[in-house]
Formats: structure tokens, C-alpha cells, sequence
């Protein structure tokens, strides 16, 4: 992608050296660390030692109500159904939920809804799944926050409702309305910024905390793959659950995460974000996406190495399915490009298509065009849709003020499901280019650095104090650093389509690569200004320091 204007921002030098003193780490370190919003002493020691200890569950509202319901229902032996979600986010909590309540003597289900079948949410179907075991309590995870009818029909029929949620409540008039269930944790209620963030695995988690801490602390590799896949910003809780929760995948103890990361070929023991984001989470993904994923439950928590190895081939068989799905999609999507796109503020798109693969064609999109992107699958009268959107364009905001012309929507600020009409989708194009191009005045590509270093800067110890940071993701992404008038010096293409050369100012001269950019225009000895994160390569036993280029332009006059 072309940037028209890099950006960085100033800091008094004078704070940045205090920084780096007391916590013994680079200038650079400590810009990105300032950059990102972490101003006071206490705030950056936080970031870089997240402690469980910080986490108390009971600071979210409802939390304690839960406890004693459930509490109280162990010990009369009433039932309990667990109402879960298809995709990653809500498979972990129902994991979660289901197990420690199945080792602290509840008598529990479980229910995944079937994403052609029930569609989203706590459903009549999910209410009946509950008479039928017999299930007199309801506990909804990564849904249930704007499903009023349905808590009401299930107290009807004589069930209470717990709801555990993330996403953003119904508004009127600027209040929350909220269902009359039971208990309700959903963070955005509260609006405290520590659990403002959490995703659904996250509030389950919270609920699991509450009931027995010292077992929960055992689920966090299932947190970390839910709230990444979740794509929440890794900041605050989120930050806390992950850090730890990644070593548990790195060196995993859970057997359904040995055979995960095996099948799918993830057998380094430094976990990146990469290993999560494109082979461990599709696989999890999958089976509701374009199958039923009642299983995927049973896979994560099972210890039966049998039914591992016969549950993740499944996995990887459907996985293989989904990619081939959105291959076929993805086709057609860029025929629609040419023939519809004319660089409006939003790509909205619809199509025959399988509606559970357009969140990832929505997600793709946005890579390439840094704008919000919204897919739809058309069925029948109706049109179920994905968005996905960058940061500083809030879907929330922007379906809010279309929703006179939508039957259904909710999700995150980044992440949104809706359902539409068919015959409004044209309108909705129409009014949904107006309001985000009203509400992002500015529309060039601007890329915004951590830092900006001179050449000499840039030590091995940099590179390592990178790690420091991690898990990188939303709102946390890798540290982006931008040096001026480099000289390129043995410029040649490597691999398929990578750039690989040596960069050189003021004497001081670095390896550097660029994947997939070999197509990029520039010349030998000529002056470049780049964008990177420093890395460690590793050759042979050898350890050098290498840039990892993510954008280069002429030098700037």
C-alpha cells in the first residue's frame, strides 16, 4: 500500500531518557512505548509486567449475581445449558464454561447454534435445545445483549436467562436498555476501561475466574485464541489475559493445542501472531463458518488422544473446505471491483454467496484498501452481511445511523454483523458512503510510526526489546520505526516476490527485506526513506539484525 503522508509523533526528549533510565531500555523503546499512549511511569510498568493479580472479576457488574445462581444451582442439581456462538470467540467461552462447571459438580450442556439453521444469538431453538436436557438455568456466552424476545420466551418457559456478552448494548435516546435476564456481565455496560475491551472469551473467563480462580488460570491458552481471533485490542485486561496465556500455547500442556499446532504445522516454539491468526484460528473458524461446530467444543477440551486426532483432521478437512469456498468467492469479488468499486469511502459488495466465508473476504479486503468493507450473502428477500473496518471508523456509530434501513445488526466498532433487506441494499451503499465520508473529513493513507530513528539507532538490543511488547494484534500492533535518506546498496529479489538489500547511512549499514514487495520501484544507490520493525535473523546458529520493511518511498526533499 502507498501512504501519502508518514507521520510520527514528537516527544520531549528529556521524559524519553527518564523512560528508558528507569526501566533500563532503548530511546526507541521508550518512544513506542509513549507513542501508544502510555504517558505516566506507572501505566508503562503495567504494560510490560501484566500481572493476573490485577485481574478481579468481581469489579464487572453481575459477576457476583451469577456466582450465587449457579452456586446455588449445583447444589439442587438443577440443570444448566450453556448457549454458545460458532465462531472462535464463542466456542472458547462455551469450552471454558463448560468444563469448570463440569469439575466444580454442575450438571451442564451445551448448545452451538447452527449458523444457517439458527443464525446468531440466544434463539427460540436454543430455549427448546434447553427443555429438551431439561435445563432450568441458561448461560449465554459472546451473545445475548439485544436478545430480549428470547430471554422473555425463556422465562416464560420457566428458565432463567444469565447473559455473558461483549457486545454493545441496544440505545434509545442515549440509555442502555438492557434484557430482564437473570444476571447480566457484559463490560460495556460499565463503560471501566480496564474490561471495556474484553471479548466474549474474556467475560466467560471472568465468570470462570469468579467461580473457581485457581482452575481458570488453566484456560488461558483458550482466552488468548479466542480474543485474538476476536480482533479486540490487546490492551488493558485484554493485554493480561494474552500475555499469559501465549506461553500455554507456545509450550502448550493442553493436548487439543499439541495436536492443533501440529496439524497445522506450527511447530516453532516462538509462537507469532502469524501462527494464531493464519493456522491455528482458521481451523478453529471453520466448521462454523460452512459446517456445524458442536464438535469443535468437544475437540478443545477432550483429553482422549483418539478422538484429538480424528476431530483435528476433521478440522483441517474442513478448513481446506472453507479456503476453497472463499477462493470461488474472492474470484467473483473482484470482477465486482472493477465493474462497482469507484474509490468510495466504503466497499459494500452482496452476492450469492455462502455467508459464512464473507467475513473473511470483508477482512481481506481491508487490508488492501485500509476502508471499511461490508459483504453481503443474499437470501431470498434478505441479505446477511459482514463488516469489517479500520481504525477511526466506528461500525457501531456508522450502522447506528443507518439502521432505518436495516432488520438487525450489532458487533464491535471494528467487527459487525447486520441483516437487510435486499431491495435496500442500493440505498444503503448510497447512505453508508455519505456518513463515513462525513465522518472521516481526512481520507488520505496516512502511516503512522512509533518513532523515528537514524540508522545508528537501531541495535540488536532494539530488536530484542521488541519481544517486549508482544502479543502484537489490534491496538498493539508491531512497533513501526522510520529512518530518512538511506542508500541502497546490493538490491536483488529473493524467494518469490521479496526484496532483499543492504541499507546504509552515516557509516552504519543493516540488512533489510521487504516480503512481497520485488515490485516495488527503486534503484540501486538510490535514497530511500523506509518504514520497519527490527527484527533478529536467525542463519545457521548465526544471529544478525535485520529490518523487516513494511513501506519505502524516494526520499522526501
Amino acid at each position: 500500500m502507498r501512504y501519502s503522508e508518514w507521520v510520527v509523533l514528537k516527544t520531549n526528549q528529556e521524559y524519553l531518557q527518564y523512560v528508558s533510565k528507569t526501566f533500563n531500555i532503548t530511546i526507541p523503546t521508550a518512544q513506542v512505548l509513549v507513542s501508544r499512549g502510555l504517558k505516566d511511569i506507572n501505566q508503562i510498568y503495567s504494560f510490560l509486567n501484566p500481572t493476573i493479580e490485577s485481574i478481579d472479576p468481581f469489579e464487572i457488574s453481575g459477576v457476583y449475581e451469577a456466582v450465587k445462581i449457579i452456586n446455588e444451582a449445583i447444589k439442587s442439581d438443577t440443570k444448566i445449558l450453556i448457549n454458545g456462538d460458532y465462531d472462535a470467540d464463542g466456542l472458547t467461552s462455551t469450552a471454558i464454561l463448560y468444563d469448570i462447571l463440569t469439575k466444580i459438580g454442575a450438571k451442564v450442556f451445551y448448545h452451538i447454534p447452527n449458523r444457517i439453521n439458527h443464525g446468531y444469538g440466544l434463539s427460540i431453538q436454543s430455549i427448546e435445545e434447553a427443555k429438551r436436557v431439561g435445563a432450568k438455568i441458561i448461560i449465554t456466552v459472546d451473545c445475548g445483549i439485544r436478545d430480549f424476545e428470547a430471554v422473555q420466551y425463556a422465562k416464560k418457559q420457566g428458565i432463567g436467562v444469565i447473559i455473558t456478552d461483549h457486545h454493545e448494548p441496544l440505545k434509545e435516546n442515549g440509555k442502555k436498555i438492557i434484557p430482564q435476564a437473570l444476571a447480566v456481565i457484559n463490560p460495556k455496560i460499565d463503560e471501566k476501561s480496564y474490561y471495556n475491551c474484553l471479548a466474549g472469551v474474556g467475560v466467560a473467563f471472568m465468570l470462570a475466574m469468579a467461580l473457581n480462580p485457581e482452575e481458570a488460570i488453566n484456560y488461558l491458552d483458550l482466552v488468548t485464541l479466542g480474543t485474538y481471533a476476536d480482533m479486540v485490542p490487546l490492551t488493558h485486561a485484554n493485554r493480561t489475559l494474552t500475555k499469559k496465556g501465549w506461553s500455554l500455547i507456545e509450550s502448550p500442556v493442553r493436548s487439543s493445542i499439541k495436536i492443533l499446532k501440529s496439524l497445522a504445522g506450527v511447530n516453532s516454539n516462538s509462537l507469532k501472531s502469524f501462527h494464531l491468526s493464519f493456522c491455528l484460528i482458521p481451523r478453529i473458524n471453520a466448521p462454523g463458518r460452512i459446517d456445524d461446530a458442536k464438535d469443535v467444543v468437544r475437540f478443545l477440551i477432550s483429553e482422549d488422544e483418539s478422538e484429538l486426532y480424528t476431530l483435528g483432521k476433521w478440522l483441517n478437512q474442513i478448513n481446506s473446505l472453507r479456503q476453497k469456498t472463499e477462493e470461488r468467492i474472492m474470484e467473483e469479488v473482484e470482477k465486482k471491483l472493477i465493474n462497482e468499486f469507484n474509490d468510495e469511502p466504503a466497499i459494500v459488495l452482496w452476492g450469492d454467496w455462502h455467508p459464512g466465508v464473507v467475513g473473511t473476504v470483508a477482512s481481506k479486503l481491508i487490508e488492501r484498501f485500509n476502508r471499511p468493507v461490508f459483504i453481503f450473502s443474499l437470501q431470498g428477500e434478505k441479505a446477511k452481511g459482514s463488516a469489517r473496518s479500520p481504525e477511526g471508523v466506528d461500525l457501531q456509530e456508522v450502522l447506528n445511523a443507518s439502521k432505518d434501513l436495516l432488520i438487525r445488526f450489532g458487533g464491535h466498532k471494528q467487527a459487525a454483523g447486520m441483516t437487510i433487506l435486499r431491495d435496500n441494499l442500493p440505498a444503503f451503499r448510497e447512505k453508508l458512503c455519505l456518513i463515513i465520508k462525513n465522518m472521516v473529513k481526512d481520507c488520505r493513507n496516512t502511516l503512522f510510526l512509533d518513532a523515528a530513528v537514524s540508522l545508528n539507532d537501531v541495535t540488536e538490543k532494539v530488536a530484542e526489546e521488541v519481544n517486549l511488547l508482544e502479543p502484537f494484534g489490534e491496538g498493539n500492533r508491531e512497533p513501526l520505526f522510520g529512518a530518512k535518506e538511506l542508500t541502497v546498496i546490493n538490491l536483488r529479489k529473493v524467494g518469490n516476490n521479496h526484496l532483499k538489500m543492504l541499507l546504509k547511512q552515516d557509516g552504519t549499514m543493516v540488512s533489510a527485506i521487504g516480503f512481497d514487495m520485488a515490485d516495488t520501484e527503486i534503484l540501486e544507490g538510490s535514497l530511500i526513506d523506509v518504514a520497519f520493525t527490527p527484527t533478529i535473523n536467525e542463519w545457521e546458529g548465526i544471529k544478525n539484525l535485520q529490518l523487516q520493511i513494511k513501506a519505502l518511498r524516494r526520499t522526501q526533499k
